[in-house]
């Protein structure tokens, strides 16, 4: 039985949306969804528009930091019928090739990743509508705001909405950022295999696996239980032809080490792929970027969910405390935008900066021969 709060939020048919509203956010994932709840404090109507449908479907691991943690605690408990056995799982180094392995002090609450999806919908109140399978075609700002064409399903045209601010959270595709002219991601390929597993056999760790002996486009492989299941993940560098043939050659060789049962459902996705400071931006005008689409996740680990909600609370809240001031100038809520994201702007700027050595084969053999307890302390901070 599904829970009850999987269908509480204000979902809008597609003749019910109005022409205006006081925020307009694109994408409902975690960043999307933290942007509309924090906005709703200040505006009494608020758009919130997903291009597929909900509740939604997202190729990811599905584990939340302490950092994610963190964040929702202002919102209320987790709850447990989305929490996934084994409940916490440790983020541990594997060198195949050198048969090492070394477990960190970092540790991730496992969780169903649609279910958390739908019990962030649930947080939504009642000022913020839904509108999915609405992809935005186009983006632009007046003097007075913004206007944005979606595709609406039912629609023959594109429809036109206005809003005094935008926030775009609308991930790796990064629409949005595209239409203000800003420079594309590059992004990397992700296979995601579901393969069933006896209870118990498997460690309770996320394993990030590599090995000189997968192909030269794989960047990282990753390994986690996940109840009756355990997601295989692979990553390959932008522009990798046939990767799921090579995640397949990958499979057969975490096969020899790993006791994996046949496979259930396989994901195929995509991640940005940020290499550079330039990269992180906040916004333009009313215009404000949270969560992938600002270029905001981990380059070093591809942990995003963290970066995704700290990024769509500080947008939201700028822009309720634009509104509440009353300000009509279209700096004001990207300027506090701006000033609260100084913080994870320094920290992704680090991760960028470390990522050559920690990705190159230099670097993985060194985390083969230094302590444990540095490894550790490093992978804290990346």
């Amino acid at each position: 039985m599904k829970p009850q709060w999987q269908t509480r939020y204000r979902s809008v048919s597609h003749r019910e949306y109005a022409e205006s509203y006081d925020a307009l956010v694109v994408g409902a994932g975690p960043a999307g969804i933290m942007a509309a709840v924090e906005c709703a404090r200040a505006c009494k109507s608020v758009l919130l528009v997903e291009a597929g449908s909900l509740p939604r479907e997202k190729s990811c691991g599905g584990m939340l930091n302490r950092y994610s943690l963190r964040a929702l605690e202002p919102y209320g408990a987790v709850p447990e019928c989305m929490v996934l056995d084994p409940r916490w799982i440790t983020f541990r180094y594997f060198h195949m090739d050198r048969r090492v392995k070394k477990a960190t002090n970092v540790r991730f609450l496992n969780v169903d990743r649609t279910l958390f999806d739908a019990w962030l919908l649930s947080l939504l109140p009642e000022n913020v509508s839904v509108l999915a399978q609405a992809p935005v075609a186009s983006v632009s700002q007046t003097p007075r705001g913004v206007e944005a064409y979606v595709r609406v399903r039912g629609e023959r045209e594109p429809v036109l909405l206005r809003a005094s601010y935008l926030i775009a959270a609308d991930g790796p595709r990064a629409t949005v950022r595209e239409c203000l002219g800003l420079r594309p991601f590059d992004r990397y390929l992700t296979v995601q295999e579901y393969m069933r597993i006896e209870p118990g056999a498997l460690e309770p760790c996320f394993d990030c696996v590599c090995s000189h002996a997968f192909p030269r486009e794989y960047g990282i492989g990753y390994l986690m239980p996940k109840g009756p299941v355990a997601i295989v993940g692979s990553v390959f560098y932008p522009g990798t032809k046939h990767a799921e043939r090579k995640h397949e050659e990958v499979l057969e060789a975490l096969k020899r080490t790993y006791p994996l049962g046949e496979a259930v459902k396989r994901e195929v996705w995509m991640a940005a792929h940020v290499r550079r400071p330039a990269d992180l931006v906040a916004g333009q005008g009313r215009i404000l970027l949270a969560g992938e689409g600002g270029g905001f996740l981990s380059c070093t680990s591809g942990e995003g969910i963290s970066f995704a909600l700290n990024s769509g609370i500080r947008a939201g809240k700028a822009v309720a405390a634009a509104v509440a001031s009353g300000e009509r100038d279209a700096d004001g809520a990207l300027a506090r935008y701006e000033r609260a994201l100084a913080p994870m702007k320094r920290n992704l700027a680090f991760r960028m900066a470390m990522f050559p050595f920690m990705n190159s084969a230099w670097g993985k053999d060194v985390a083969c021969v230094i302590p444990t307890p540095l490894v550790s302390k490093a992978t804290e901070h990346l």
